[in-house]
């Protein structure tokens, strides 16, 4: 039953990977970008990503890896 746990969690994002999505920061702010990939501890990959901090000033990156900075909530955008 604890693999079924696990596994869930995986499963969604496996179901979500190519999808535009959008991550919350646990320090605030939210990271938009095309979902590539993410390993065993569920660090997430996205390409073509922008970070916004409450406000207009985006950043723009061409690929972005996050750690445990972030929450674990994915949403679509």
């Amino acid at each position: 039953m604890m693999n079924d746990k696990r596994s869930k969690p995986r499963e969604f994002l496996e179901s979500c990977l190519g999808d535009k999505v959008k991550v919350e920061l646990k320090r605030g702010g939210l990271v938009r970008g095309e979902f590539k990939s993410f390993d065993e501890h569920l660090n997430l990959k996205l390409e073509d990503a922008r970070k916004t901090k409450n406000g207009p000033n985006d950043r723009k990156f061409k690929s972005l890896e996050s750690g445990n900075r972030s929450r674990p909530q994915v949403g679509f955008g």
